[in-house]
C-alpha cells in the first residue's frame, strides 16, 4: 500500500467511526431483542451461569457483554461500532489485495447503506457477525487459514447462520492458494472453524444440550407486502431500491461485458463474482424462508456492492453510492405508531398498505426513523414505570415486546408489588387471579398473547393498563 493509499484508507476508517458516534446515545436499539441482551448479560455476570438471550444462542456476544453488563448502552453500542468498522476496514483491504479498482469507495458504500448504518449503532449481533465475516475474508488473502477459521467461528458465535460463509471462503482459498498447499489450507479452515465454534458453544451445550439448535419462537410470517418491504426498502431505502434496479438493468444490457466476465475471463474477478452470487443467493433464500427482520439481509450487502464494482462503470458506481447515501437520510417508509413507530415531519404522507398504516417521509430517512423509534420506545417504557411507581397492591402486567425495555429501565427502582411478564398462558393467569393479583396488559399485547397460545382468553382475565 502506498503512503497516499494508507492516508486515504485511515481517513475513511476514521470517518466511518465518527459518523456513527452521534447515534449511540438512544438506548440499546429499536428492537426488543436489543434490550434483552443487557438483561442476559447481567444474569450471566451475577450468576456465573450462561443463559441465551434467544435461541439458538449468541454466546460470543452474550459473554462479552456480560463483562460490561453494568455499563451504559453507549459502551454496548460502541463495541458494535468498533467491530463493524473493523470488518469494513478489513474488507477494503481484502478487495485491495485482490487488486479491485474501487476497494476504497466500496467500503464507503457498505458503510452508508441504510441497514448497515442503523445496525452499526445498536447492540444487536448482526454487525458483530458481519464484522467477523469480513475480517475472515481479509485473512484468506494473507493465507492464514487458521485465523480465517477463528474469525468465522466468532461470527457463528454471534449468529449461527454465519456458517454458510464457509462455502465462499473455501472457494476463494482454492483460487488464491498455491497448488501444493490448497488441500492443507482447506482442511485447516474447516477444522479450525469447527474447533473454535465448538469451543464457543460449550456454555450453550452445557445448559441446553443439543436442544439449543433451534430458533426462537415467533409469530406467523407477515404478509407478502410486508416481507417485500423488509427485504428491499428496509435494507436499501426507496431511492436505493430504484437505483439498484436501474444498475441491474444496465448490467443486463451490457451483455458483452457481462458474458466476458463470466465465461471468458478466468481471473479472480470471475471467482469472486461466483462467491458474491452464492452469498446473495444463500442469504436471500434464508430470508425468504424466515422473513422476520430486514437485518437478516445484512450479510449479503457487502457482496452486492463488491459485485457491482466489477459489473458497472466507475461513473455509475459512484452515482449509485451517492444515491444510497441520500436514501439513508431521506424518503423513509415506516410504521405509524405513537408508541413504537418513528416520528415524522410535517411533510410526511400517510398511507394504508396491506392493512398497515405507514408514513412516507421525504425528510426522515431510515436512519433517523430508527433513532426516533428508539426514543419513542424508551419514552413509553418510562411512562409505564412512572405509572407503576405508586401501585400498592399485587399487580401482574403482560408487557410483551415492551418487557425487556421495562426491566432494564427499572433496575434498582423496582416496585416489588408489580410483576411484568412476556406472554402468559391461561392457567398462569388463573393462578395470579386466584392469588389476588390485578391483571393488566399493555397496548395490543392481549391480541399477541392470544396469538402466542392460539386461544382467545387474555381479556377474560386482564384489562388494559
Amino acid at each position: 500500500m502506498t503512503k497516499q493509499e494508507r492516508t486515504y484508507f485511515w481517513f475513511v476508517v476514521i470517518l466511518i467511526t465518527i459518523s456513527r458516534i452521534p447515534f449511540l446515545f438512544y438506548g440499546y436499539g429499536s428492537e426488543e431483542d436489543a434490550w434483552a441482551l443487557p438483561l442476559v448479560a447481567e444474569r450471566i455476570a451475577l450468576s456465573g451461569n450462561y443463559e441465551v438471550s434467544r435461541l439458538p444462542g449468541h454466546p460470543f456476544q452474550e459473554i462479552v457483554f456480560s463483562l460490561i453488563w453494568n455499563s451504559s448502552s453507549i459502551l454496548f453500542n460502541f463495541l458494535t461500532v468498533l467491530i463493524s468498522t473493523s470488518g469494513i476496514a478489513c474488507f477494503m483491504l481484502f478487495l485491495r489485495n485482490l487488486n479491485f479498482k474501487h476497494w476504497l469507495i466500496t467500503g464507503i458504500a457498505i458503510a452508508v447503506t441504510p441497514i448497515i448504518y442503523i445496525n452499526s449503532t445498536n447492540d444487536m449481533d448482526y454487525m458483530w457477525a458481519l464484522g467477523f465475516i469480513l475480517i475472515a475474508f481479509y485473512f484468506t488473502t494473507l493465507n492464514k487459514p487458521i485465523i480465517v477459521g477463528l474469525f468465522l467461528a466468532c461470527a457463528i458465535g454471534c449468529r449461527i447462520t454465519s456458517g454458510a460463509m464457509i462455502i465462499p471462503l473455501l472457494i476463494l482459498t482454492i483460487k488464491l492458494s498455491e497448488n501444493h498447499i490448497k488441500t492443507n489450507s482447506i482442511i485447516k479452515i474447516i477444522v479450525s472453524t469447527i474447533f473454535f465454534t465448538v469451543l464457543i458453544f460449550i456454555p450453550v451445550f452445557k445448559v441446553y444440550g443439543l436442544s439449543f439448535f433451534t430458533f426462537y419462537e415467533h409469530f406467523p410470517i407477515p404478509s407478502i407486502i410486508k416481507n417485500i418491504y423488509k427485504g428491499t426498502i428496509a435494507v436499501w431505502g426507496i431511492i436505493g431500491v430504484i437505483a439498484l434496479l436501474l444498475s441491474f438493468i444496465i448490467v443486463l444490457r451490457e451483455r458483452k461485458t457481462y458474458d466476458q466476465l463470466f465465461f471468458k475471463n478466468k481471473n479472480i474477478s470471475t471467482t469472486f463474482l461466483l462467491c458474491c452470487t452464492i452469498i446473495v443467493t444463500l442469504y436471500s433464500i434464508s430470508f425468504i424462508r424466515m422473513p422476520l427482520k430486514a437485518a437478516f439481509m445484512i450479510p449479503l450487502v457487502p457482496f452486492v456492492w463488491a459485485g457491482l464494482s466489477i459489473l458497472v462503470s466507475t461513473r455509475i458506481y459512484k452515482v449509485l453510492i451517492v444515491l444510497i447515501f441520500i436514501s439513508t437520510f431521506s424518503f423513509g417508509i415506516n410504521l405509524s405508531d405513537s408508541l413504537r413507530g418513528s416520528k415524522e415531519s410535517s411533510f410526511s404522507i400517510h398511507k394504508n398498505i396491506g392493512g398497515q398504516h405507514i408514513v412516507i417521509d421525504p425528510f426522515f430517512g431510515l436512519l433517523m426513523a430508527d433513532i426516533t423509534k428508539r426514543q419513542q420506545r424508551t419514552s413509553y417504557a418510562i411512562s409505564i414505570l412512572e405509572k407503576t411507581k405508586f401501585i400498592n397492591k399485587p399487580t401482574f402486567i403482560i408487557a410483551g415486546w415492551w418487557l425487556a425495555d421495562i426491566l432494564v429501565l427499572q433496575r434498582g427502582k423496582e416496585n416489588k408489588l408489580v410483576q411484568f411478564a412476556y406472554y402468559t398462558e391461561e392457567k398462569e393467569l388463573v393462578k395470579y387471579k386466584q392469588s389476588g393479583f390485578e391483571l393488566y396488559y399493555l397496548p395490543e399485547q392481549n391480541e399477541f398473547n392470544d396469538l402466542r397460545f392460539k386461544k382467545s382468553f387474555t381479556t377474560k382475565y386482564a384489562i388494559p393498563f
